[in-house]
């Protein structure tokens, strides 16, 4: 028996998960009713028990699967694969499919021919027409009706924008694995074709030649290093042009020649290659359609534009994001990697694209919002783009939406360095309802606790603080500080004091391979190097120009790992000028002696004194 597509979904939830699911789960996995799920449950039991698996269902549980590890796993990758593909047609992938062939191809399409292939009556088809006429209009194309057939108009960037996103809506995660095994094994090709159930067999072997093309001029090894999602929009992207340009129908006037003189990296390889074997020219706009949606704009803070995206949307949802410093730090290193890119896909493939708008659609809205305002309405229309910040923001709700308040405190020792790891772990491990937010000395930590603004102080040494309770201990916190800390805390939470816990880059969990924990060093030290180039940017020596930036990562792996220079200095520095470089690394969280600052200063043009 042979499944339909909504419970191929279902079937590929159960062997997945291997656990239990409850009716209510997988009924809103297709946006159905408990009880149309009974009926696709029947059909789904016999179609695993022909397979010798075992669908159980039990009250308070669910529906769970019982079989061969083996055989369960084989099962998934049938779904995944050929299963899913060769599912009977339903009405949206029917008019899916209309959609595509009536943006590939320029020939008008009778409704008789339509109604002869998908196997339906004519009134069915003009029903589908009249909905595909409305969904082109909201996508700025048109549904043409002649005496020949139905045929389609407008803008041509904008048919291949329509036409990529409802490729990419039938996209799944194995097919780009797929896709990546026929780029390195082409040796092995697949008897089966992933693509022919949702495109018409003339795009499928063009994109199966496009697929070769960029596995031969392209070395495993920088395939494997190159985003999968990019490479899928490239090729992608390569099969759609060619197809158009066959048509003869090329974006703009068709008249400007690429220069390869000018443009030599691998795309304009690819298109050269292209034309060579189908006899195309080498367009210059089909380069940029291939290569890239957005040219160089004017540069953009990336700090300034992550604090008040963060800010905005805090205000907007009501959600107290900007108490959380892992989204800012994660958030700008991602903006900082997709806006200094070389090229920028619009409607670049997403997996995540379809389930984030259909459940924090409020929020998505929100950031395209911000993002129209901020970089323009071109990068505000790409919902890739705004997706992957969104998911961003929604990783930050997990963790700032459970309201559990921690007490941010304050530790002054003598130098406000020397016993910090051992004062982070003891006090961590012993009280889970604090949060560290910074050390600091007894001649610093005025200062630091107006920059962090903690709820408690705790000091080795006696202070006074009118605005923040301090609580004295000894320097080598004991058993009986320990009592009293807990004490003090549970006392301010019950006075409603305490904040969202902010994420420092030294509470990196243990389980944290190197690898991760370097990744999260370097951008670290970019944001730190950034920020600092951008105050000190006239007075840089341009004979060290070059070294700064290496000189920030290393200065920031140092103070990260307790490594900093702690030979004594006899130069006398500008106080403004160390409160300036001080002020820039307790920002990112990290404490940065007086030899660090001084060997900083050696890159800059500055007065001493």
């Amino acid at each position: 028996m042979q499944l339909t597509q909504r419970e191929i979904d279902t079937t590929i939830e159960l062997l997945s998960s291997r656990s239990s699911k409850t009716a209510v789960e997988l009924a809103a996995l297709n946006d159905i009713s408990p009880r149309t799920l009974k009926s696709d449950i029947v059909n789904i039991r016999k179609w695993l028990k022909d397979a010798e698996v075992l669908l159980v269902s039990k009250p308070g549980l669910g529906y769970f699967v019982e079989g061969d590890d083996a055989t369960c796993k084989n099962l998934l990758n049938q779904l995944l694969g050929t299963e899913r593909l060769c599912a009977p047609l339903d009405a949206e992938m029917r008019k899916k499919q209309m959609m595509i062939q009536l943006l590939l191809f320029d020939k008008p399409i009778s409704s008789t021919s339509f109604s002869d292939e998908y196997g339906v009556v004519k009134n069915t088809i003009i029903f589908d027409l009249q909905q595909i006429k409305a969904l082109f209009t909201a996508n700025d194309v048109q549904l043409i009706a002649n005496h020949l057939g139905f045929s389609v108009a407008g803008d041509e960037r904008r048919r291949r924008m329509l036409l990529e996103r409802l490729i990419q809506e039938n996209f799944t995660d194995y097919d780009l694995f797929m896709m990546m095994s026929k780029l390195t094994n082409f040796e092995k090709e697949a008897s089966f074709n992933y693509f022919e159930s949702i495109l018409p067999p003339t795009f499928s072997i063009y994109y199966e030649s496009v697929l070769k093309l960029i596995g031969t001029l392209l070395s495993e090894q920088i395939i494997h290093e190159t985003p999968y999602f990019e490479l899928f929009t490239l090729a992608l992207r390569l099969t759609i042009s060619l197809v158009r340009m066959i048509e003869d129908c090329p974006i703009g006037d068709g008249e400007e020649l690429l220069n390869l003189g000018e443009q030599t990296g691998f795309t304009a390889s690819l298109l050269s290659e292209l034309e060579k074997i189908y006899h195309k020219p080498l367009l210059k706009a089909e380069y940029d359609y291939v290569y890239t949606d957005l040219s160089a704009t004017t540069p953009v803070n990336v700090l300034e534009l992550t604090s008040r995206m963060v800010e905005f949307v805090t205000q907007e949802v009501q959600i107290p994001f900007n108490e959380d410093s892992l989204l800012f730090q994660n958030l700008a290193a991602h903006l900082t990697l997709s806006l200094e890119r070389t090229h920028h896909y619009l409607n670049g493939y997403n997996p995540f694209l379809k389930a984030i708008k259909k459940n924090e659609i409020a929020l998505f809205e929100k950031i395209r919002q911000l993002i129209a305002r901020e970089l323009g309405l071109k990068i505000a229309q790409d919902e890739s783009f705004i997706s992957y910040i969104t998911l961003h923001f929604m990783a930050a709700k997990e963790r700032v939406g459970n309201g559990e308040r921690k007490i941010r405190v304050v530790y002054v020792c003598a130098t406000g360095l020397g016993v910090t790891s051992f004062i982070q772990q003891k006090l961590s491990s012993e009280i889970e309802e604090i949060e560290i937010a910074g050390f600091a000395s007894v001649l610093n930590y005025d200062r630091i606790v107006g920059q962090i603004t903690p709820d408690l102080i705790i000091s080795a040494f006696p202070i006074e603080r009118q605005n923040v309770p301090v609580l004295q201990v000894k320097p080598l916190t004991s058993e009986k500080d320990i009592q009293a800390i807990k004490k003090k805390v549970k006392t301010l939470l019950a006075e409603g004091k305490g904040h969202l816990p902010i994420i420092n880059l030294r509470d990196v969990p243990k389980s944290m391979s190197m690898s991760e924990l370097n990744q999260d060093t370097i951008v670290k030290g970019f944001m730190v190097y950034q920020t600092l180039k951008e105050i000190f940017q006239h007075r840089l020596r341009p004979e060290f120009s070059e070294g700064f930036i290496l000189h920030i990562l290393l200065a920031v792996h140092r103070i990260i790992y307790n490594k900093q220079y702690q030979e004594t200095a006899t130069v006398t520095l500008s106080q403004k000028v160390v409160y300036q470089i001080e002020s820039v690394f307790n920002k990112y969280d990290l404490a940065i002696n007086k030899n660090e600052i001084r060997a900083i200063t050696e890159y800059l043009d500055i007065g001493r004194g």
